[in-house]
C-alpha cells in the first residue's frame, strides 16, 4: 500500500467542526484530507449562530457571505403564558443570527479548501489503524493519514470505531418542520413539561425552522411531532409548504461528561462526535468550532496531541457543559419555568441576562452570581437549590 495518497490528517465530517479544523491545519501547511459524502447540506436544526461563534470564524470567512437573519425579538412560552423581550435591549449588539446550514457550512468548507485542504465528497466506509497511522477508505479509494479526526456528528462512524456510541440516555431527539413561505425576525421558545424539553421557531431568510427536542429515553418522534404541528397551527399562517425533519443531538449527563474521552492514540473527536453540546439548549456550533481550534493547536504543537487536546477539553469546555447538565433538571421543572417567565415579564435585569444567554455572552459559570446581583430572590433560590 506504499502508493496510497498520504496525508498528515484525515478529517471525517465537513460540518463546522471538521471544516474549521481543516482550515486551521491547512493554513499552517499540513496535508489535510476532508472526507464527507453529504456536506454542505441543509441540516435539520434551528441554525442559530451566537456572537461568540461568529467571533471564532471571522478570520476564516466573511460572515456576510451567508444569508443570515439578525434576531430582533424573542418570545418565551409556557402553557398559557407568553412573554416577549427585545433582543436589542442590551447595551451590546446581540450577535445572534440564524442561517441555513447549507450556506453556513458551505462557507466554512470553501474556506478550508481555499486554504489547501483536499475535499473528498465520499462516504467513509472503513477506518483501520496501522503502525504509521490510519487507513481511511471510501467506495472509491483508500488514503493513508497520520492522524484521524472524527467530526461526523452524533452518530459518528469514527467514534464507533475508536470509542463507543452514545447511550440513548445521552441523546436528545429533535423533530420538526421547515415551514416554507413565512419568516420573521423573532425567535420563539416554548417550554414543554411532558416530555421535559422545549420547542423552537427560528427564522431563516425564506422560511421558519420549527422543532422540538427532548431526551431520547423519555420520548419518541411520534410523540414529539404532534406538539410541533399544533404549535405551527396556532402561531403560523400563510405557510406554502411544510417539510418534516428529525435528528439526534448529544445531550450528555453529568456522569457521562465526567468520564468522556475524546482523544486517543492518533485520533481526536470534535463537536457533536465528542458530545460537545449544551445539554439545556442543545446548541453545539460554538463548541464545535472551539474544539476544532483546540484540536488544531494540539496537532500543530510538539508533544502528545491527544493528551493536550483532552486536557484542553477538561479545562475549558467540559466544565461549562457539566454546569448545564446539573442545572438541566431544574430548568425544565414547571414551577421554575413559570417563575422564569414571570421574572422575564417583571424584571429588566433578568431580561438582560436572558438576552446574553441567548447570544452566548453569558456562561453558566457566572450565571448564579449574576442572578444574585439582580436581587430576584425567588428565582435565585430556585436556581441555587437545583
Amino acid at each position: 500500500m506504499s502508493d496510497l495518497e498520504q496525508f498528515d490528517i484525515a478529517i471525517v465530517g465537513a460540518g463546522p467542526a471538521g471544516s474549521r479544523c481543516a482550515w486551521r491545519l491547512a493554513s499552517a501547511g499540513a496535508r489535510v484530507a476532508l472526507v464527507d459524502g453529504s456536506h454542505p447540506r441543509e441540516k435539520p436544526c434551528g441554525g442559530g449562530i451566537t456572537g461568540r461563534a461568529l467571533d471564532i470564524i471571522r478570520p476564516a470567512i466573511d460572515i456576510t457571505s451567508f444569508d443570515a437573519v439578525a434576531i430582533e425579538d424573542a418570545w418565551f412560552e409556557h402553557k398559557s403564558n407568553r412573554v416577549g423581550i427585545s433582543m436589542n435591549g442590551s447595551s451590546e449588539s446581540t450577535g445572534l443570527v440564524v442561517a441555513a446550514r447549507r450556506d453556513f457550512d458551505g462557507a466554512l468548507l470553501a474556506a478550508a479548501t481555499s486554504a489547501g485542504a483536499r475535499f473528498l465528497g465520499e462516504r467513509v466506509t472503513n477506518v483501520v489503524a496501522d503502525a504509521s497511522g490510519w487507513l481511511v477508505s471510501t467506495r472509491d479509494r483508500t488514503i493513508r493519514a497520520g492522524w484521524l479526526v472524527g467530526a461526523d456528528g452524533s452518530n459518528s462512524f469514527v467514534r464507533r470505531r475508536v470509542s463507543a456510541p452514545f447511550d440513548r440516555a445521552d441523546l436528545s431527539i429533535a423533530v420538526g418542520f421547515f415551514v416554507r413561505g413565512v419568516t420573521s425576525h423573532a425567535v420563539s421558545l416554548a417550554f414543554e413539561d411532558r416530555p421535559a424539553g422545549y420547542l423552537w421557531s427560528f427564522p431563516r431568510r425564506d422560511h421558519l425552522a420549527v422543532g422540538i427536542c427532548a431526551q431520547a429515553d423519555e420520548s419518541t418522534p411520534a410523540a414529539l411531532a404532534p406538539l410541533a404541528s399544533r404549535w405551527i397551527a396556532r402561531n403560523v399562517s400563510g405557510a406554502e409548504a411544510i417539510e418534516r425533519y428529525g435528528w439526534a443531538i448529544p445531550s450528555l449527563r453529568e456522569a457521562t461528561l465526567e468520564r468522556e474521552r475524546a482523544a486517543g492514540p492518533r485520533w481526536l473527536l470534535l463537536g457533536d462526535a465528542a458530545g460537545l453540546v449544551d445539554p439545556i439548549t442543545r446548541e453545539g456550533i460554538f463548541f464545535a468550532l472551539q474544539s476544532a481550534d483546540a484540536a488544531a493547536d494540539a496537532v500543530l504543537a510538539a508533544g502528545d496531541a491527544a493528551d493536550t487536546y483532552q486536557r484542553h477539553l477538561r479545562d475549558s469546555i467540559y466544565p461549562e457543559l457539566i454546569r448545564a447538565a446539573r442545572l438541566k433538571a431544574t430548568f425544565f421543572r414547571p414551577n421554575f419555568t413559570a417563575l422564569l417567565l414571570r421574572a422575564l415579564a417583571e424584571s429588566a435585569p433578568i431580561r438582560e441576562i436572558m438576552i446574553d444567554l441567548i447570544a452566548g455572552r453569558q456562561t453558566y459559570r457566572g450565571l448564579r452570581r449574576r442572578l444574585v446581583a439582580t436581587r430576584e430572590l425567588r428565582l435565585m433560590i430556585a436556581l441555587m437549590t437545583s
